[in-house]
């Protein structure tokens, strides 16, 4: 678990800076939401890192599963329209490098979370759900 606690520490951070360069650079509503989304996953993972809480371990494992699926789908659909000669990337051919790079910040960090959250699932079940007794 503190391993998890470290990475998703790490991410978080990476992740709040990343969005933020984003939104000054495209400056797209969708992208302040996320920045939200990102600043309250890392207070989660800072609450986390210093005691547990049972709301902050609920974030903390919603956000990654949220950011993945949403990188996800963008990655796959730039996969998709690279394998098809779509006209983007046959006039620029480096915009795939640029998706593999969001694929690395973005679906990989939180696809390496959720596997460690699937792995430690009993652990976190006793986090998550308070105990009869």
């Amino acid at each position: 678990m503190k391993a998890i606690r470290v990475i998703q520490l790490i991410w978080a951070a990476l992740l709040v800076t990343l969005l933020f360069i984003e939104l000054l650079a495209v400056n797209v509503v969708a992208n302040g939401l996320l920045l939200l989304l990102a600043i309250i996953y890392l207070f989660a993972c800072i609450v986390i890192a210093l005691g547990s809480n049972r709301v902050a371990w609920l974030i903390a494992v919603l956000m990654p599963v949220i950011f993945c699926a949403r990188s996800l789908a963008m990655v796959t659909r730039d996969i998709v329209a690279f394998a098809k000669d779509d006209p983007l990337y046959l006039d620029s051919p480096a915009t795939i490098y640029i998706v593999v790079v969001y694929a690395l910040l973005f679906v990989f960090p939180s696809l390496i979370l959720i596997v460690l959250f699937w792995r430690q699932r009993s652990a976190l079940r006793a986090l998550l759900i308070p105990s009869a007794t």
